[in-house]
């Protein structure tokens, strides 16, 4: 909208009240989110819900890894009231993270994260192909049609080398959704894993990408390593959401609904 018609439309409304007597108020919408974006953050709802209901910390910071163009980081900053600062995520497309910088002004980087510190191969959705910006992986999918994907390198960090290096002293919430490739990061960790207090993590029930871990392989790991399961939510026959809270963390057992 050029300003020569908000200018015509201001001074519409502006008569408008003048002679009804009428005083309206214009705000402007905040909503930043980019229109490929893969989910619209409010799926993060639930996972707040649950952590403020069952610990007894309020989140300082948030790591999103497979963070597409960072809406779901946006969601979380508000509701725990963070800054732009306190937000760290990692996308490794290339056209995805770009538009990210542009539209947050989070600790961004264009890395993909698993179990290795190395360049590896990606499966990175063709935006011109498939308007479905959320499904590139580290891995091949079973069933998508693979002339929808470029096959590209990265760059590849495992997390506990990034903790060290920037000195992060703890992960107050952890999100991850990497498309079959979930474990490698969690196991990445590597005894840097406790200094995570919340991890939401996305699973799958079938191999949905080749050679990778299912829920379960998440599940038993996260456990050996002093996390509960607080909240499981079967997205479809395929994939999950779940979210693992610290043990010494959660100040009740249960949740009644």
């Amino acid at each position: 909208m050029n300003n020569i018609v908000k200018k015509a439309i201001l001074a519409g409304i502006q008569a408008f009240c003048k002679l009804t007597n009428t005083k309206i108020t214009i705000q402007k919408l905040d909503n930043k989110k980019h229109p490929l974006a893969a989910s619209s953050g409010e799926s993060m709802a639930i996972f707040c819900d649950v952590l403020l209901s069952l610990t007894t910390y309020n989140p300082k910071n948030v790591f999103e890894i497979g963070a597409n163009f960072g809406q779901d980081s946006e969601y979380l900053r508000k509701r725990f009231a963070l800054k732009p600062s306190d937000i760290y995520i990692f996308e490794p497309h290339p056209q995805i993270i770009s538009e990210a910088k542009r539209i947050y002004k989070f600790n961004s980087f264009a890395l993909a994260v698993s179990d290795k510190n190395t360049k590896m191969k990606f499966f990175a959705i063709d935006l011109m192909k498939n308007s479905n910006s959320g499904i590139s992986s580290l891995r091949s999918h079973n069933f998508n049609d693979k002339d929808d994907y470029k096959e590209i390198e990265v760059n590849c960090i495992r997390m506990d080398k990034f903790v060290v290096e920037n000195k992060i002293q703890e992960i107050d919430f952890l999100k991850i959704d990497v498309e079959g490739a979930n474990y490698e990061v969690i196991s990445g960790f590597g005894s840097e894993l406790c200094k995570v207090k919340a991890i939401q993590i996305e699973g799958e029930n079938i191999p949905v990408w080749e050679g990778q871990f299912l829920f379960d392989d998440i599940s038993v790991f996260l456990r050996s390593n002093n996390f509960e399961l607080v909240y499981f939510e079967l997205k479809d026959s395929c994939q999950s959401d779940s979210l693992f809270i610290r043990k010494d963390l959660i100040k009740q057992r249960y949740m009644i609904q």
